[in-house]
């Protein structure tokens, strides 16, 4: 039997985008697009963004980030701005309990230079002040950190170059590539529904129903679902919740 060669590859930056959420100033959003055009990344989006001023953001921009500005994308919801990618991680400053954060970029960075390959991957940004509420890394498959001094704050045009420039950096050994994962259009079906099979069989803590379906969408998260699986999953729930309704008294 021949054995495939593992080889070392680096991202695919191309099929990354950043997200930014709320930001409140236009210079930051510039500096994004001049951090993605520095790393090979083309796409910028913005969601509910506070200010669009095109000439701050294309001053701090500059030359080089000038062509990501004009293919920038606004959307209103960051649900529908995520619907394309295949795999979306969120960052945060914040370590509370209820952001259930286990890596730093650093440790996340080879993973994603493998599923790069041939996916598309979504990296989300807070806002200046508050950051993502847990209600964004919702939406998120997980959550990476940047490791700093407990006094420094770092701007998020900053995180935009660390992160970036870490994936970019990185190599990672793939033997076998990746399979195209589902995207969160096919995936937030799939949610809806398994958390109203769960709260069927009466399996979800009522008191904090988020903090639960939290955790058990970052377990799926770990099984890489491919959009076949995820059918299954909905096909599973969906049979199931018929059963249920049958032998239910009417």
């Amino acid at each position: 039997m021949q054995i495939r060669p593992k080889a070392r590859s680096q991202a695919r930056m191309e099929n990354l985008a950043v997200v930014l959420v709320e930001t409140l100033y236009p210079e930051n959003i510039g500096s994004a697009a001049r951090a993605c055009a520095n790393f090979g990344v083309e796409e910028l989006i913005l969601v509910r963004p506070k200010r669009l001023d095109s000439e701050k953001m294309r001053a701090m921009a500059t030359k080089a980030g000038g062509p990501v500005l004009e293919k920038m994308k606004v959307y209103e919801r960051l649900e529908e701005a995520l619907a394309p990618f295949h795999y979306v991680v969120g960052t945060t400053a914040r370590l509370g309990r209820q952001r259930k954060v286990y890596e730093t970029i650093r440790e996340a960075a080879p993973r994603l230079v493998e599923l790069s390959q041939k996916n598309r991957i979504a990296l989300v940004f807070g806002n200046e002040k508050w950051g993502l509420t847990n209600e964004d890394l919702y939406h998120c498959h997980t959550v990476v950190t940047i490791p700093t001094t407990e006094q420094a704050s770092l701007n998020v045009s900053q995180a935009v170059v660390i992160i970036l420039y870490e994936i970019f950096s990185q190599t990672a050994e793939i033997s076998l590539p990746k399979p195209r994962l589902a995207t969160i259009e096919e995936l937030e079906p799939m949610y809806r529904l398994l958390q109203e099979t769960l709260e069927a069989i009466d399996y979800v803590p009522h008191e904090n129903v988020v903090l639960w379906m939290t955790t058990i969408r970052r377990f799926l998260s770990r099984l890489d679902l491919t959009a076949q699986e995820v059918r299954i999953i909905q096909g599973f729930c969906r049979n199931l919740l018929w059963h249920l309704k049958e032998k239910t008294p009417k």
